[in-house]
């Protein structure tokens, strides 16, 4: 059975439907890997922001969803860093602990969107669907200015 091609994807880019996730949680990590890739997503996972920028310095992701409590790096500080070289990546805060976080803090990190665990399937197919029409846009406007 062919894989669903992914809402609102282009197909031509190498990157069409890349998503990067990082999770220090083991089960979060490896069940939004299995729900994305179910979705037609090629997805990446990772355990910490450390081993984020690893996979970032081979290949650009359009999409990003990240925790923000892990070790090391919080979120809000691994954001902070991509937002100093990269400003089309749409990055997307995931937290079971939504009190903790200010939301115009999180968007002062340069978080996209935000979204709560636990979430609906059809709530983060449209934040990452909404995540690749936004990083197509800024990617045109980018190349236009050019």
């Amino acid at each position: 059975m062919p894989k669903k091609q992914p809402l609102g994807c282009r197909t031509g880019s190498i990157m069409e439907n890349k998503i990067l996730v990082v999770d220090d949680e083991d089960y979060h990590r490896e069940l939004m890997q299995k729900l994305l890739s179910k979705l037609g997503y090629e997805v990446e996972a990772v355990e910490s922001a450390e081993d984020a920028f690893s996979s970032l310095a081979r290949e650009k992701f359009p999409v990003i969803i990240t925790d923000l409590i892990m070790l090391e790096m919080d979120g809000v500080e691994f954001c902070g860093k991509i937002r100093e070289t990269d400003n089309k990546t749409f990055i997307i805060a995931l937290t079971g602990h939504t009190e903790l976080y200010d939301i115009d803090r999180l968007k002062e990190a340069g978080f996209d969107n935000h979204l709560a665990k636990p979430f609906k399937i059809e709530v983060i197919e449209k934040a990452i669907q909404d995540g690749f029409e936004e990083f197509r846009r800024r990617t045109e406007i980018q190349d236009n200015n050019l």
